[in-house]
């Protein structure tokens, strides 16, 4: 029982890393999706036309590198926490489990599906969007007036709303009169997904090499200085000092 509990605390610490995690790339989406309703809504409905286009690969892209930039980061600290956690180790295989040298959370530290993890937590909005606005909409229903009244129709507004980035295409393909089904919504959750795992594994290496860097220009001024040859101070008596060759 105790081994169980153990168990389901470390994974319940990891689920609350994970979640806390995606937050901010999780908020940049959803804004993303709520400017680009606003940017394509003309005349009191959702217009296609070109900008629009435009628009939607522009918040997509925008929202896909601010996730960049902050994942980026959380993988050269979670580098920092791995390098803290395996001192921790080490000392403590050598000195004994109760000698403490900081307080250390492992659910923190760098693991290379750490990043696809975080990432799978962001996708989660747009898969279950994706389902909703399949199963309400229809294959395909291009407009919100269609089936199932202003509910469904208030209720999809609030899933272009908070995932416009993903939703948004599709309601426009269909208002052009292509017909495809809300339900590939979903594949857009691969977006955060690779976006978050690939700068992860990214922002760890490159903290890492910078690490490694410094180490070796503090090495190499060690090493300098250590062969560098120490001049004798001789003083001021005379007779104290070599004679200078002509």
């Amino acid at each position: 029982m105790k081994t169980f509990k153990r168990i389901m605390a470390t994974i319940g610490k990891h689920a609350w890393e994970y979640f806390k995690s995606s937050i901010p790339a999780a908020l940049i989406y959803a804004c993303a999706g709520s400017i680009l309703m606003m940017l394509t809504w003309k005349d009191e409905k959702l217009v296609w036309d070109n900008m629009s286009i435009v628009w939607t690969c522009v918040c997509l892209l925008a929202a896909a590198a601010y996730d960049a930039l902050v994942t980026y980061a959380q993988g050269g600290t979670g580098y920092e926490n791995l390098v803290s956690g395996n001192i921790k180790r080490r000392t403590a295989d050598e000195y004994g489990d109760g000698y403490r040298i900081s307080k250390h959370k492992e659910e923190k530290e760098y693991r290379a599906w750490k990043g696809f993890a975080i990432g799978g937590v962001i996708a989660i909005f747009p898969v279950v969007f994706g389902i909703i606005a399949g199963a309400m909409m229809g294959n395909g229903s291009p407009t919100m007036d269609g089936t199932g009244g202003w509910g469904v129709a208030m209720f999809f507004m609030l899933s272009i709303f908070l995932s416009g980035w993903s939703l948004m295409p599709f309601y426009l393909m269909n208002a052009n009169g292509f017909a495809v089904s809300y339900y590939w919504s979903c594949l857009f959750g691969l977006i955060p997904i690779a976006v978050t795992g690939a700068f992860y594994i990214i922002g760890a290496y490159a903290r890492r090499n910078k690490a490694l860097r410094e180490q070796r220009i503090a090495d190499a001024q060690a090493a300098a200085a250590a062969n560098k040859v120490k001049k004798i101070n001789y003083g001021g008596l005379p007779g104290t000092k070599p004679k200078k060759r002509k």
